[in-house]
């Protein structure tokens, strides 16, 4: 994987390289090729750097401990604040030793961590089992623990002192009421961790979820503000540059350096030394430069979407937002169309970005950064006092923090107010043709309002513009009233993976969670799943179980096969150490749930009674789920084979498996028993499978192989969810892209 990687990013940047040459020798006098050379000339030399350290990022023990499977001691110090999930928490962290071997590398460990939550810097030590991550990611290795964690020393003084005030911070800022007690902290010093689901999803929806961490204004208050104090008590230049940069150390100390953090912290780095040499500052280039210089130093900073984010905002803003508020002067007064285009045009540059993490588009969004972006500086400024006055004085810390508690109180009510609202987000098409469908639409609206563009241009795309409208809310409002209320199966469209949800009287079964976790809790919004009362992980590969640890809604118990694989998978100790009651199943174990039967077909426990030995595809949990007579609506059955190969599936022949509904294996690989799906005769196949992946998936084969026996098949790539209801006399699909019946 890092050859290949090396290999990539060697051959992109020789590519890049290349094309600077050509543009420069054979194009000039334009000042679009110049700009088009910096760019090239940028990505090439971040290119570089990626291909220099790409082979050099996972180091040799952590290669071996990745690779051997087995348990590790790790000794790693605490790199970020700790985030609590569904299954305990996530620590950002630097490894420094693998069993007692020095080894440096950035890893996210999964641990329960005992009250009072360390703070950052400090030096830790578990017994993991690490796995690997995708080359292109932040982190080299996820590490899941297998015990308790043990604190091994304290932080830095330095970093020490940082810890100290937002600890104390977070405990003034509990004792405020409201919604508004959980984002003190995060405006003032970007410690999110009292903000909840609830809130956390109407932020979200409102499209102002910025708020709640530290963003590159809140930096840029602090760094003017105190040149300005330089100047009105007369400091000297020096003076004044050094104190500003004193104050910004100790700022980016104290609010941890996230993304935008670091983006904003460049920028003001830049600014200072501009400053200092009476140069002119110009925001653009200030801002490519930093993006610039921190991307050539880590590559991977590119996988961070807040410094993506804050990137994306801060460039579309010192692009956009003059021409935007003159076009918005044509109808308003300067000062209110001055702000109506700064949210307006942080909100167009940041969506393609955000499409990637949720493909929906927040209706409300400009109005709620309209309405909620003045107070933000306030609370900043005013949280960050009561933050630094409160570790001397806390009487007087929390009267202040009182009234930074004002302005977060008025950002929260107006999330939650934007998320009762109807029609708060509308969905969006997803992946790569979601973004470019929006990048396009941008511009087809600002060629149709641009009066510069041709009138016969204009009248057409404002008619195409209009049509689109009219068929997109038309899509939006069919599918809605046909999506079924009585379904028994959903296959969810989550890429290239497994998630079936299956209602099983009044309860509710997820088979595998796929990686993706967005798409994944999309399904579950779509289909009004709230609850999991039983998950059923039927193998450990991340395409059917990576979105495991990201789960936001409750479960209450888990399935899982009965192999010796299963009893040491990271993702086990990820269940129980959430409290949720795992079950291992084996060939002959039964459950009656609901309305449903389930019956485990494989895997076989092993001659002496013990877990399986089987591992990967060929562990899959097999399950036939049959109505009991308590069933009156939608009583279908049905067989999930799991990645079964066509050898595993053999010993399934002759066995009563006859169902109405089939998971088809692997994604409808070419491994596949045909006489195994004769046998099952099922009516309708459902083929869960990522748009374009590079598999093959399904093949010709196993589609032939379906129609063969009887069983028309349906996949989530081209159709989207998969909903099936009806009876048996009456099977009927619903699908998310169109609506089909059998």
């Amino acid at each position: 994987m890092a050859t290949e990687f090396l290999t990539a990013a060697a051959g992109i940047a020789l590519g890049l390289l290349a094309a600077t040459l050509v543009a420069v020798c054979f194009v000039r006098r334009a000042a679009w090729v110049a700009i088009t050379c910096v760019l090239l000339a940028a990505a090439a030399l971040v290119a570089a750097s990626a291909a220099a350290r790409g082979d050099s990022r996972v180091p040799e023990p952590v290669a071996v401990a990745i690779d051997g499977g087995e348990r590790v001691t790790l000794d790693f110090v605490l790199a970020g604040l700790p985030r609590e999930g569904a299954y305990g928490h996530r620590l950002p962290a630097t490894l420094t030793a693998i069993d007692g071997v020095p080894a440096t590398a950035p890893v996210l460990v999964f641990a329960d961590l005992p009250e009072g939550s360390p703070g950052i810097g400090v030096a830790m030590r578990v017994t993991a089992a690490l796995e690997p991550t995708s080359s292109g990611d932040d982190v080299v290795a996820l590490a899941f623990a297998k015990g308790p964690v043990e604190l091994v020393a304290g932080a830095h003084p330095v970093l020490e002192v940082g810890n100290h005030l937002r600890a104390k911070f977070i405990e003034t800022a509990r004792q405020l009421p409201g919604s508004g007690a959980m984002l003190v902290p995060g405006l003032a010093v970007g410690d999110e961790s009292l903000v909840d689901d609830e809130l956390d999803r109407a932020m979200k929806a409102s499209s102002i979820t910025h708020l709640t961490a530290v963003s590159g204004s809140n930096i840029a208050i602090i760094v003017v503000g105190v040149v300005g104090l330089g100047r009105l008590c007369g400091w000297s230049r020096p003076v004044r540059i050094a104190a500003a940069g004193f104050v910004l150390a100790g700022f980016v100390l104290l609010v941890t350096p996230q993304g935008s953090v670091i983006r904003a912290a460049a920028m003001a780095v830049i600014v200072l030394a501009l400053e200092a040499v009476s140069r002119p500052v110009a925001g653009v280039p200030v801002l490519a430069l930093a993006v610039i210089v921190l991307l050539v130093a880590d590559p991977w900073l590119s996988h961070d979407y807040g410094f993506a984010l804050s990137a994306a905002a801060t460039g579309g803003l010192l692009i956009g937002t003059r021409p935007v508020a003159k076009w918005l002067e044509l109808w308003l007064p300067p000062p209110i169309a001055l702000l109506i285009a700064v949210p307006m045009v942080a909100q167009l540059a940041c969506q393609p970005i955000l499409l990637m993490l949720d493909a929906t588009l927040p209706v409300y969004g400009v109005v709620a950064n309209l309405l909620a972006a003045p107070a933000a500086p306030i609370a900043t400024v005013v949280g960050l006092g009561a933050c630094l006055i409160g570790a001397i004085a806390p009487p007087v810390g929390l009267a202040i923090a009182w009234v930074a508690w004002l302005p977060a109180q008025w950002i929260a009510l107006i999330a939650e107010t934007v998320d009762q609202l109807p029609a708060a987000s509308v969905p969006w098409l997803a992946g790569p043709f979601g973004v470019l469908s929006w990048v396009a639409l941008c511009v087809a609206v600002w060629l149709a309002l641009r009066r510069r563009t041709p009138l016969p241009v204009r009248k057409a795309l404002a008619v195409g513009l209009a049509f689109a409208l009219l068929f997109a809310t038309t899509q939006i409002t069919l599918t809605n009233l046909r999506r079924p209320v009585d379904w028994r199966v959903v296959a969810c469209d989550i890429g290239q993976g497994d998630a079936l949800l299956v209602r099983s009287g009044d309860a509710t079964v997820l088979i595998d969670t796929g990686e993706d976790t967005e798409l994944l809790h999309a399904c579950f919004a779509e289909f009004g799943i709230d609850r999991i009362d039983l998950l059923v992980l039927s193998h450990f590969d991340i395409d059917h179980s990576g979105a495991v640890g990201e789960l936001r809604i409750p479960v209450t118990a888990a399935w899982l096969p009965d192999t010796e694989e299963a009893r040491r998978e990271p993702v086990t100790t990820l269940l129980e150490g959430a409290g949720i009651a795992v079950y291992f199943g084996a060939r002959g174990d039964s459950l009656e749930l609901g309305d449903l039967q389930w019956r485990v077909l494989s895997p076989k426990r092993s001659s002496d009674g013990g877990p399986s030995f089987a591992e990967g595809n060929d562990s899959s949990l097999t399950l036939l789920a049959e109505p009991t007579a308590s069933c009156v609506a939608s009583c279908l059955s049905l067989i999930v084979l799991g990645d079964l190969g066509e050898s595993a599936q053999s010993p399934l022949l002759g066995e009563p498996v006859a169902a109405d509904i089939v998971k088809v294996s692997h994604h409808g690989s070419r491994d596949q028993n045909a006489a195994l799906y004769a046998e099952i005769s099922a009516a309708v196949g459902l083929i869960s499978v990522g748009e374009g992946n590079g598999y093959g998936h399904p093949t010709e084969d196993a589609l032939g192989m379906l129609a063969t026996s009887g069983t028309a098949s349906f996949r989530t790539d081209t159709q989207g969810h998969l909903a099936v209801f009806g009876d048996r006399d009456n099977i009927q699909i619903w699908t998310s892209r169109s609506e089909l019946s059998r």
